[in-house]
């Protein structure tokens, strides 16, 4: 999908256009201030709704793009805006159905590139491309850039790699680059590139941010951090390597450092609702959890969609130990991101803090339509249906997980405590065997599942110990 609304600005004077867009924006900021009517023609719309969109400020730009439709409903331009902030307030069939009610010979250009992006955010891979190469008609080779990304994007998508490589070579487009020389395992291949491509340009920050990216990815994260500091000391406003140094010292666990980088990027005027999400993230993960809810509702404020920043308070109400207040927030981070299971997950496991079973066993439910090989499921629903008392349904739910999971040694575990529990000892013996022989790490896990009842138990010591050594 098509992100950067620039590619639909055909600006000749772009000083001229910035002059008249702060002016459109100030008349519409005076107007909301003092709740009295103005009129706006479609143009100074457009400028409006481009410019709240380019800050994140989807609260505005939905006041804009709604108030345009009331002065202008028949506008093509101002209907396919309207296509489009649905597409960023994650409502792409809504996007979809008004892109059909669209006659676009009006606009073609925006037509089909909105077109492009409803189907890509739909998953819809080769009608997105297709829709992209109409597009892609109405621009010279030089304005091309962002179409040739959204095409690489989609092959990417359809894993088909070479053809992918072949459109972000040409986009430029290192970001996703660097993603395909990764699944496609040619990663030394991928250094060279950007080796070579940085002894040519060595001022060039999306190559120094994309080598960064790699080490990232191969876990060389020092060298990570070299990368990313080199894009800073050329440009410190670089959002993603902003992001992505912050990043790299929280999988490090070194939280005070990410602050410390995410604060510098704030004061060089990075300040998006992305940044104020992980600031959110890192004051948890170090127990600040006052700190922690400023952050995330500072970026709620900017951007009220961004459902990283929803689960963040959802985490930090549930460590604080309010249930009720972390389901609320999850739920929102669910209804705003219904294809993320891990919204599901958390939802079932506060409803299992709370007592509340049966809801918990229905939100682990609705995620096996979605991921019927997940092995995590069917450990959590084996354990849920345990500790409701339902034994025998939680086991069968855990050998269908070893049907549908090649085995995984985990759900093994599960099934010889369950069995051990009960005072079934052959099968639980049974499965602990195989489970220690596919998996002989995860004994002390095991262990953990009841200390007392495990190490007691001189069969099953003995079992273990002869197995790990």
């Amino acid at each position: 999908m098509i992100d950067d609304e620039n590619i639909w600005n055909d600006n000749e004077d772009e000083e001229s256009d910035d002059e008249l867009t702060a002016e459109a924006v100030k008349r519409f900021e005076t107007m909301l201030e003092e709740q009295r009517p103005a009129y706006f023609d479609a143009e100074e719309f457009e400028l409006i709704i481009d410019y709240y969109v380019n800050q994140n400020d989807l609260k505005h730009s939905r006041k804009a793009v709604d108030l345009a439709l009331e002065q202008h409903p028949e506008d093509t331009c101002i209907r396919i805006k309207n296509a489009r902030q649905f597409l960023v307030e994650n409502n792409p069939k809504k996007a979809l159905e008004l892109m059909s009610q669209i006659d676009g010979s009006d606009d073609e250009e925006d037509y089909h590139l909105t077109l492009g992006s409803c189907y890509a955010a739909l998953g819809k891979h080769q009608q997105a491309i297709d829709s992209y190469t109409r597009a892609m008609r109405y621009y010279e080779e030089d304005e091309r850039g962002e179409i040739y990304h959204a095409i690489g994007y989609e092959y990417q998508s359809l894993s088909l790699y070479s053809k992918a490589i072949e459109y972000y070579k040409k986009s430029l487009s290192f970001e996703d680059l660097t993603s395909c020389y990764l699944s496609t395992g040619k990663v030394e291949e991928g250094i060279a590139y950007f080796n070579q491509y940085i002894d040519e340009h060595p001022h060039d920050t999306e190559a120094w941010s994309s080598l960064g990216d790699i080490y990232r990815r191969l876990d060389r994260l020092e060298d990570a951090i070299e990368m990313y500091e080199y894009v800073l000391a050329i440009d410190p406003t670089h959002q993603w390597a902003n992001m992505n140094l912050a990043n790299t010292y929280y999988d490090l666990d070194r939280f005070q450092e990410a602050i410390d980088s995410l604060h510098e990027a704030i004061d060089h005027g990075v300040d998006t609702s992305m940044i104020h999400a992980s600031l959110g993230d890192c004051h948890y993960r170090k127990g600040e959890f006052i700190d922690a809810k400023n952050e995330y509702n500072q970026a709620l404020k900017r951007n009220e969609y961004l459902t990283e920043a929803w689960s963040g308070l959802g985490y930090v109400y549930s460590d604080s130990g309010d249930s009720n207040k972390a389901i609320r927030f999850f739920d929102k981070a669910y209804r705003l991101e219904p294809f993320n299971d891990d919204h599901l997950y958390n939802l079932a496991a506060e409803y299992h803090k709370i007592n509340q079973n049966e809801k918990a066993l229905n939100y682990l439910l609705e995620i096996e339509q979605h991921q019927p090989n997940d092995p995590d499921l069917y450990f959590f629903l084996g354990d849920l249906l345990a500790d409701m008392g339902r034994v025998d349904e939680g086991i069968c739910y855990l050998k269908l997980g070893l049907e549908r999971t090649d085995n995984d040694p985990t759900l093994r575990y599960l099934l010889a405590y369950l069995y051990l529990e009960r005072g079934d000892r052959t099968p639980a013996l049974t499965y602990l065997e195989e489970a220690l022989t596919a998996d002989p790490g995860y004994h002390k896990e095991f262990i953990e599942y009841d200390p007392e009842l495990i190490t007691n138990d001189v069969e099953v010591m003995e079992l273990i110990n002869r197995i790990i050594k």
